[in-house]
């Protein structure tokens, strides 16, 4: 997209996260557009050859993608301009055997991902969204992005006649009981899991008698929306982190291709549980393609190095703004309020990785671009 209004860039990034139903999803919308704006895409298998000006992106195990633009100043002499983001969000993931029956109901076990407010799930419509490995005609395997965008699942919470004190007591969702969804209705307790891949499969192109593997998970079907008495909120599922995978790739697309600094977006997967995957910002995935862009321009190891000391990285994510409600909940110096501007965060325990340093450049391109920000 081009810059435009606030209105209009909320109303992309909303149709950005409406399409990214999970983190391979993410991945998938990210590298449309990088597609549409020219961008090559890079195989890890393949050896690589960019030259400056060159547009690239990578993707790794489908749910972690960098991207970038070559500068025209050597890397050891400019450094590399980074934001990273995460394209995962908490929620339910699909157990491996998730179907059963119970009660007249067909439903799904599921397993929690990340750190989710439980009750914010329940009574709500859900879709079912992820990737289906499947035999090809060769007798090699392949993967395929499925998805149910609908009502195909809740959560059902227990009507307040049977739970009398949950306004009192708060409501209390035991995870093996409570949290499966339902998805249909059965005849007895005896089902197969067969018709839910059948479904998936068949919104994905695929046999859903070569689908071997599943990795599903749980999404709110209710797409964004602009919301508020005069429009000044965006309400929409998966902000976290999302929001932010959408503010850096637009950075790098609308970014002048002749600039000085070689600029990259990483976007990786797994945020939620301790990016400590392969495909997490804790993996060498980020060094492998700094120093395959850094080696194939005729540099060495030394040079990699000395790029890196002269970087500068920019990890992107949401912040807490104050609700009225629970105003207590924040120091009274540091209240981040929405529409106020992003947010440097500062954590004494090392949390984040923000120093003095840092945040001063930050602020000197905030300055520049005419953005106010807080603390």
């Amino acid at each position: 997209m081009t810059n435009g209004s606030a209105r209009e860039i909320s109303l992309d990034m909303i149709d950005y996260i409406n399409r990214s139903y999970s983190a391979a999803y993410a991945v998938e919308e990210t590298a449309r557009r990088l597609d549409e704006a020219g961008y090559k895409r890079l195989y890890e298998k393949d050896r690589w050859d960019p030259d400056p000006g060159d547009k690239f992106y990578v993707i790794r195990r489908f749910t972690s993608i960098i991207a970038g633009k070559i500068g025209a100043a050597p890397y050891a002499e400019s450094g590399l301009r980074i934001v990273g983001a995460h394209t995962d969000s908490p929620g339910f993931r699909l157990k491996p055997n998730a179907v059963y029956g119970k009660n007249g109901y067909v439903q799904a076990g599921v397993e929690i991902y990340g750190g989710p407010i439980l009750a914010t799930f329940a009574d709500r419509d859900l879709g079912i969204a992820g990737r289906l490995v499947y035999e090809k005609k060769d007798g090699s395997y392949g993967s395929a992005l499925a998805v149910l965008d609908g009502p195909v699942c809740r959560i059902p919470n227990v009507a307040i006649h049977l739970n009398r004190d949950v306004n009192n007591d708060g409501l209390k969702l035991h995870k093996q009981d409570h949290l499966p969804p339902v998805i249909g209705m059965a005849n007895g307790d005896e089902v197969e899991e067969y018709p839910l891949i059948e479904k998936l499969a068949q919104s994905a192109g695929i046999d859903p008698l070569k689908v071997k593997k599943h990795w599903l998970e749980l999404f709110d079907s209710q797409p964004g929306a602009i919301g508020g008495l005069n429009g000044e909120f965006v309400f929409s599922r998966r902000i976290d982190n999302l929001a932010s995978c959408h503010a850096g790739l637009n950075a790098l697309l609308e970014s002048p291709d002749d600039t000085e600094f070689t600029q990259i977006i990483a976007l990786w997967d797994n945020e939620e549980v301790g990016s400590s995957t392969l495909n997490g910002a804790m993996s060498t995935f980020l060094d492998d393609v700094l120093e395959r862009l850094i080696y194939s321009n005729g540099h060495d190891h030394e040079d990699f190095h000395r790029a890196r000391d002269l970087s500068i990285i920019v990890s992107a994510d949401g912040a807490h703004g104050v609700n009225p409600n629970y105003a207590d909940s924040h120091d009274p110096k540091h209240m981040p309020v929405l529409n106020g501007g992003p947010v440097i965060k500062v954590n004494a325990m090392e949390r984040y990785a923000t120093t003095p340093e840092s945040s001063m450049h930050l602020e000197e391109c905030a300055w520049r671009a005419g953005v106010t920000l807080q603390t």
